[in-house]
């Protein structure tokens, strides 16, 4: 039975070349039956069964559409080969119908080509697994791992799951899921993802998504949908072909009504096919889409790879997209107090924040062991202490206890209670919504911090200005040559931030940015994108997927960055950049411009091909087998233009 299945999988495999060539030598012995033996009758016979086979699957497709009340190209070809076997030209009906099945065979190998990206991703799913279950270590299907078992990934072995290294140091070439071309060192505590390859030493990795749940599975559905998924150049061809077709057909019945000429008439049914019109965009989307995922970028479809050729304006949020996002403090100055008591306050009010500026003041308030004071000083002296925490604390982490009550305040930052006192860390805005007025030392301070890029975080203990942190987040090595690149290609560059003027300035003139918004709260951010597209801006957003989510899906194309291993900004994000490379954005838009110059060029070709065809039929030039053969030549020609997006 499995020798049966296995050669009925064969044959479904070459049953349209098989067709294409049996269809072909039928048409070559019968033409040199007749032409070159003078045997007509047998001629005859032969070239109508080549007309049969090569176009029972024309046939049969015109059938279908027909029911469903389409005229599409299968219709019109069947039209003209029924006809020229009625009126005897037995030649003709053979030629088109081999050169039609041809053009279909060689169109659909062509087209293949184009997904070569996504063949590739689904070549770099892995197999097999090797898990460590009851002591041994054993290989099963990939599918099959379990999210919490330990997948041991040797030497030169593709990663089956996305994961968290548990023990072990490689370097990991993750080009199939992020497009990086050095790979990435990874150590205990690293993600790694599904289908990255492994070149250095042993990995034991901790699954935390599996089977079609990992990263380059979701890569790999995003791609799929995004090449079946039209686009606006796609969707208004189509509905023009629909009533494009049945108007060569009435444009063929009103010829032989006229001239009653029938095989003017079937030509005109052959070379009418708008087959190049409406392969067209779509090879050019699948090309720049398949090209794209390659490279790290995920595109959700053709209609946002259109929208990315027309982008004028970029807006970048500041934090993890022109920085680094990876924030640390910088300073830390007094007013009367100690250091380590300014940042051992700001700790404890930031305890329980999720916010990246909270991370960095506990974690350099647990370098600094938490702090132990147990009063603060302003200029008016001693003031009522705050008592520090007990070893035996249950809520102290590392010397730093969680504040009693604990207020984020959006864009602004966090007020908190401890030991009956209150406790508020944030910008200026913050302190003004809470009536508190910073010295003029501490102000000054800020100012020249600011000055310098960097982030002033006030902290004031009651009423009292008690001292400023200041944050440093590096900028991207890139920012620079990623902003000057944009503007090269006449996009304006616009930084959208919720830091205050003088750290939004200082960033700004470091990467050259065109324009900067501070002091923005995400709703802000949001109105500006609203903003620029009423201007007429076509606008990208570029942030994190998750933080800036309104403006992302505000802007005309949102840009998520460093999308890997991430659902939401896979799923959600208009374009996902899958490693944080901001070198991707201008390949990106530059790929999008070439694109829709690309389906102009395969439209142009179309409609100049048929417009010559048909000058040419009414003058006598073009007849219907030199027709088909033209029309074959244009579809082969605007694939193989779309398929240069593959090499962009």
């Amino acid at each position: 039975m499995s020798r049966i299945s296995a050669l009925g999988g064969w044959v479904r495999a070459r049953r349209k070349p098989a067709i294409v060539v049996a269809s072909g030598l039928l048409f070559v012995v019968g033409w040199g039956l007749g032409y070159g033996l003078g045997l007509e009758r047998a001629s005859a016979t032969l070239l109508v069964l080549a007309a049969v086979v090569g176009g029972y699957d024309v046939v049969k497709k015109a059938y279908y559409t027909l029911r469903v009340r389409t005229v599409g190209i299968n219709t019109l070809v069947t039209l003209a080969a029924i006809g020229a076997i009625v009126i005897g030209e037995y030649w003709e009906a053979a030629a088109v119908v081999f050169l039609f099945a041809l053009g279909n065979y060689l169109e659909a190998r062509t087209m293949g080509k184009t997904r070569s990206a996504l063949e590739e991703l689904l070549e770099m799913s892995p197999d097999t697994a090797i898990v460590r279950r009851g002591g041994e270590e054993t290989k099963i299907p990939a599918r099959e791992v379990e999210e919490g078992e330990t997948v041991v990934v040797e030497p030169g072995a593709k990663v089956p799951v996305d994961g968290e290294v548990d023990d072990g140091e490689s370097a990991i070439d993750q080009s199939p899921v992020t497009g990086e071309s050095a790979p990435v060192h990874k150590a205990t505590g690293d993600a790694v993802y599904a289908g990255t390859i492994n070149q250095e030493g042993a990995l034991e990795v901790v699954a935390t998504d599996t089977g079609r749940d990992t990263t380059l599975e979701r890569i790999i559905r995003r791609v799929e949908e995004a090449q079946e998924a039209q686009a606006p150049t796609e969707t208004i061809i189509e509905r023009f072909a629909t009533y494009y077709t049945p108007a060569i057909v009435v444009l063929a019945v009103l010829a032989y009504a006229v001239t009653g000429n029938a095989i003017l008439a079937l030509t005109l049914l052959v070379i009418g096919c708008p087959g190049a019109l409406v392969i067209g965009p779509p090879v050019s989307i699948v090309s720049a889409i398949g090209n794209a995922a390659r490279s790290g970028v995920l595109m959700k479809g053709g209609e946002h790879l259109e929208t990315a050729g027309k982008i004028d304006l970029v807006a970048f949020d500041k934090t993890g997209t022109l920085t680094k996002g990876e924030t640390t403090v910088a300073d830390v100055e007094g007013f009367g107090v100690t250091e380590d008591d300014v940042i051992r306050y700001a700790a404890i009010a930031e305890k329980r924040s999720e916010h990246h500026l909270a991370d960095a003041i506990v974690e350099a308030a647990r370098d600094r062991g938490g702090g132990s004071s147990r009063a603060y000083v302003t200029d008016g002296g001693v003031a009522s202490g705050l008592e520090s925490p007990s070893n035996g604390d249950d809520h102290v982490a590392s010397g730093i206890p969680n504040p009693d009550t604990f207020e984020v305040v959006p864009g602004k930052g966090v007020v908190a209670h401890y030991d009956g006192h209150r406790l508020v860390v944030g910008n200026r805005t913050l302190l003004a919504d809470r009536e508190i007025e910073p010295a003029e030392t501490a102000t000054a301070y800020a100012h020249d911090r600011e000055k310098e890029g960097e982030t002033a975080v006030y902290v004031a203990l009651e009423d009292e200005i008690v001292g400023v942190v200041s944050m440093r987040d590096g900028l991207r090595d890139d920012a620079a040559a990623v902003v000057a690149a944009l503007q090269d290609a006449g996009v304006r560059t616009v930084m959208l931030t919720g830091d205050n003027e003088r750290t939004a300035r200082a960033v700004a003139e470091a990467v050259g940015i065109d324009d900067y918004r501070a002091a923005l709260l995400p709703e802000e951010k949001q109105d500006a994108i609203e903003a620029f597209r009423e201007s007429g801006h076509v606008v990208a957003m570029v942030g994190d997927g998750i933080n800036d989510a309104p403006s992302l899906a505000t802007a005309d194309v949102g840009i998520a960055m460093g999308a890997a291993g991430t659902d939401t900004a896979i799923e959600t994000a208009d374009m996902a950049l899958m490693a944080d490379d901001l070198r991707r954005i201008p390949y990106a838009v530059g790929l999008s411009k070439a694109t829709r110059w690309n389906i102009a060029e395969n439209v142009t070709i179309a409609v100049a091909t048929v417009v010559l065809l048909l000058a040419g039929v009414f003058a006598g030039y073009v007849h219907m087998a030199s027709g088909m053969l033209v029309h074959i030549g244009s579809v082969l020609l605007v694939i193989l233009n779309g398929m240069r997006l593959l090499r962009y």
